[in-house]
């Protein structure tokens, strides 16, 4: 199984902050002196947040968000970290790895990281179901309810 992109990256920021710090480690341990460069350091900065109503199905935006990116670049490849709120290391380690892990040169690599990915990505499942069992424990089904006269 290879992940996709998108997989790879909800892994990094919903899952353990460790796991990103392990790749980036290895990534800095094992690239060349200067591999990595820095086009845009981490930085805060506010984002519009886009979200769909649901009774229609229109897209507004809800307000502004605190995020952090960062940009950086290993050989040809150009990858972005981007994280809601203040985490400028977070930001920085999602950039390493989506630039380490792109084109073919990051394929070997991100084969090498895919089980750990793999084992997060079910964690972080887990536990989103286990999440929705508790607020499901609390719903409240109104139909059902009698209504006093």
């Amino acid at each position: 199984m290879t992940l996709k992109r998108y997989e790879r990256t909800r892994a990094l920021v919903e899952g353990d902050p460790a796991l990103a710090r392990a790749i980036v480690c290895e990534i800095e341990r094992d690239a060349a002196p200067g591999a990595i460069v820095v086009l845009d350091d981490p930085r805060e900065e506010l984002v519009m947040m886009q979200v769909r109503e649901t009774a229609q199905g229109t897209l507004f935006y809800l307000g502004e968000a605190l995020a952090t990116s960062c940009r950086v670049r290993m050989g040809n490849a150009v990858g972005l970290g981007l994280v809601l709120g203040s985490d400028r290391c977070r930001a920085y380690e999602l950039a390493v790895v989506d630039a380490a892990f792109s084109g073919e040169v990051g394929a070997a690599r991100a084969q090498r990281w895919e089980p750990w990915l793999v084992d997060e990505l079910a964690r972080i499942a887990e536990r989103d179901a286990a999440d929705a069992r508790r607020v499901d424990a609390t719903r409240v089904d109104f139909s059902t309810m009698e209504v006093e006269a």
